[in-house]
């Protein structure tokens, strides 16, 4: 049910949405996340081919506040971001829209000296974020799989193992942000308060 309405957020102005492909193998429109949300403008769609995406930079994927739909094809057994220890799986920065859509992704070995070493969303970053795994993510500060502030995230269906941050919380952080969470689970996070969720300045559910 919840995939039927995905679906329909993105029907309307459907004649001038794209579909863009990505597969590592390179037998796709792209062989990297990254260049197809370049390409991508508000209402595409963005079909990932199972593999592992990498960056060198401090994210492997920076959404730049567009309203896209960014999914995998088979599931976040076998469509892998990794951050490699060196940079963050995902960024959504200022003002994503809430029609932005992230589903089916493994985000693991992410990192961040400041907030958010899976995914980063501030400052109205509205996504919604669906049946992914954010493990062995790292951050110096908070939210070592997840950090959410002042945004309004929905999170269904993920599972967010093993993630760490020096301070509050170790799978998600959630700072002065009204997050959704649903179906999750949270298992072996650390952080100096609130190793699954840390939520200060919340009125979450």
């Amino acid at each position: 049910m919840f995939r039927t309405l995905l679906i329909s957020m993105f029907i309307t102005s459907a004649a001038l949405a794209d579909t863009w492909t990505v597969d590592d193998d390179g037998k796709a429109d792209f062989n990297n996340i990254q260049a197809a949300v370049d390409a991508a403008s508000d209402g595409d769609e963005i079909l990932v081919m199972p593999g592992t995406y990498t960056s060198k930079l401090p994210r492997v994927v920076h959404m730049k506040g567009k309203a896209i739909w960014l999914h995998s094809d088979a599931g976040p057994e076998v469509t892998i971001i990794d951050g490699q220890g060196i940079g963050r799986g995902i960024y959504c920065p200022s003002f994503q829209s809430d029609k932005t859509v992230i589903e089916g992704f493994t985000i693991r070995n992410g990192y961040s000296q400041t907030e958010g070493g899976g995914i980063r969303c501030n400052n109205d970053s509205n996504i919604t974020i669906v049946n992914c795994i954010l493990e062995n993510c790292y951050s110096e500060q908070g939210g070592g799989g997840m950090d959410c502030g002042t945004s309004s995230p929905t999170i269904i269906n993920c599972t967010f193992n093993k993630n760490v941050a020096n301070f509050y919380g170790g799978g998600i952080r959630i700072a002065n942000s009204d997050a959704t969470i649903i179906d999750c689970a949270f298992t072996e996070n650390q952080g100096l308060g609130g190793g699954g969720i840390y939520a200060g300045g919340s009125n979450s559910t």
